[in-house]
């Protein structure tokens, strides 16, 4: 039986609890945080956030002096393992077989299941719409691979479902980061300009 997997990426998994368990954080401006270095680092930004440029990886004094009254939470460091724990046992109605992709993901093996639901694609709908309507911002993209679903489910803007055998054209225009390569890679890659993995797929590895 030919293997087929989703990735399901919550783009903004622990902002998205928060807000379920306190409904007016939705109306505002919020991030988590945590001590780093002797300085508070914002580990997640709620999308109201997000859209004044306030993101994962600023310094909270820095993002306050854009936004001067941003709701600082503190971050927990065994939130994301929990709520991806909570959600992976629910998706096992779907696929006896769930994994959970740190920090803000899930993948599932989903080989010889969608026929149940009539097809790959009111399968991952029903999923995807049934996450969402718990409140969680979900996106999920079926392909051969783990890889090349998990590429595409962060960095593309189609293919939500990869057809069997595609993968390579469904990764081709996204940025080298979809193939989860290390920073240090990705900047490399840029360096020499390679911005799209189309442009050095069928290079020879040397």
């Amino acid at each position: 039986m030919p293997k087929r997997f989703v990735s399901i990426w919550f783009r903004h998994l622990l902002t998205d609890w928060h807000e379920l368990q306190n409904v007016s954080l939705k109306e505002k401006k919020f991030v988590l945080a945590a001590a780093e270095h002797g300085r508070m680092v914002i580990q997640a930004a709620n999308p109201t956030a997000q859209r004044d440029g306030i993101c994962a990886g600023m310094v909270v004094a820095d993002a306050r002096a854009i936004h001067p009254f941003l709701e600082v939470m503190d971050a927990r460091e065994d939130l994301a393992v929990g709520l991806l724990r909570i959600i992976g046992e629910w998706c096992l109605r779907y696929t006896p077989e769930v994994a959970i992709d740190l920090p803000d993901g899930l993948l599932l093996d989903i080989s010889g299941c969608p026929h149940l639901w009539g097809g790959e694609k009111p399968y991952l709908k029903e999923l995807i719409l049934k996450l969402r309507a718990m409140g969680y911002d979900a996106r999920g993209v079926i392909a051969d691979t783990i890889g090349a679903a998990w590429g595409v489910a962060r960095y593309g803007k189609k293919y939500p479902l990869v057809e069997p055998g595609r993968q390579k054209e469904s990764l081709e225009d996204l940025p080298p980061a979809a193939l989860r390569l290390d920073n240090r890679t990705t900047d490399r890659l840029h360096k020499l300009g390679l911005y799209r993995i189309g442009s050095f797929i069928d290079m020879p590895r040397p």
